[in-house]
């Protein structure tokens, strides 16, 4: 096994591991009784880490995809000969398809941009189609955490949600980076990469209204404290 990345702590029983060509993608483990849940799975070289933490916590039991783009499920390929990969059933024709790339509008992006992204998601982010085992959906319940459909980014995006310490773990609901890597205000995420723009916001404004304490995004972050519904808030447009 190679050596463990840190495992950052963002609430009881939940640790982040970061990682990534830029340390910017995020992979979430959730410790439960006889082994650990993954919650998203960052780009494809991330797997032997991930891998390693689960097994120094007790094992891997389930991986799911918070939604399916590339950069999300990258490592789930790998994962799934160690555990079972679930996701929202909307969002199973993109995990064992194209990874997003069909609905994209990557002519939205500036001309850099866009070249450097097609080169990161073919070569270093994207592990390519994983199958699916298993479908969950809004109100089912996964090592503590309640699931909540936040798509709009993407098809069958879902979030975890536990009410009791106002923690959710929300994938690609909302930005905390710009198209670079480099961290920036909460916001509705890039229009080149969005299904549903209205939809993305809106769910966003759901997230806001939760009152979250905790929201562990997909890339960045975590935010925390106080002022995170506010950002949220801010995000959506409601403020």
């Amino acid at each position: 096994m190679p050596r463990v990345p840190k495992l950052e702590p963002v609430a009881p029983r939940v640790w982040l591991l970061r990682g990534g060509l830029t340390g910017t993608m995020n992979a979430y483990l959730i410790e439960e009784a006889g082994g650990v849940v993954v919650y998203d799975t960052g780009e494809k070289g991330m797997a032997p880490a991930i891998a390693a933490a689960a097994e120094r916590m007790g094992g891997l039991e389930q991986v799911v995809l918070g939604h399916a783009d590339t950069d999300h499920r990258g490592a789930a390929p790998a994962l799934s000969a160690l555990a079972p990969v679930v996701c929202h059933p909307d969002a199973v024709e993109q995990a064992q398809g194209s990874g997003g790339r069909s609905y994209w509008d990557m002519s939205k992006l500036p001309p850099a941009i866009r070249v450097l992204h097609r080169v990161l998601h073919r070569w270093v982010w994207d592990g390519g189609p994983v199958r699916i085992s298993g479908t969950v959906r809004a109100g089912d319940e996964i090592a503590g955490f309640e699931v909540v459909d936040l798509a709009g980014h993407a098809p069958g995006l879902i979030g975890l949600w536990r009410a009791a310490d106002r923690v959710a773990l929300v994938s690609d609901c909302v930005y905390l980076t710009t198209m670079l890597g480099r961290p920036a205000a909460a916001h509705v995420p890039h229009a080149a990469y969005n299904l549903d723009g209205e939809r993305a916001r809106a769910s966003i404004a759901k997230l806001a209204r939760l009152d979250p304490l905790v929201v562990g995004a997909g890339h960045l972050g975590p935010l925390t404290g106080p002022s995170v519904r506010a950002e949220l808030e801010h995000a959506a447009g409601m403020s």
